[in-house]
């Protein structure tokens, strides 16, 4: 299934939009294709401000509504306990 298949079986979408290239092409091919996409950015301690700056720069370039989910994921104590088998 192509891009323009899916955006013309799915004229309105929700698109997890972090800025990045993957997202970005995918906020800027919905647009494109002429479909109703809203992006949503989960903001959090460990995205830099720059990050945040570039999407809501760019779905404003793109004509996409940017909503902001924020996310206090500090307030875990299985975040912050820093446990030896993290994934990092």
């Amino acid at each position: 299934m192509t891009l323009q298949e899916f955006f013309g079986a799915h004229p309105k979408a929700a698109l997890a939009f972090s800025g990045g290239v993957d997202s970005s092409y995918l906020l800027y091919a919905a647009r494109q294709l002429g479909a109703d996409v809203k992006a949503y950015y989960v903001k959090t301690a460990f995205q830099p401000e720059f990050e945040y700056e570039d999407a809501v720069r760019l779905s404003g370039e793109l004509g996409a509504e940017l909503r902001v989910v924020n996310a206090d994921i500090l307030q875990y104590d299985e975040v912050t306990a820093n446990p030896g088998n993290r994934c990092y």
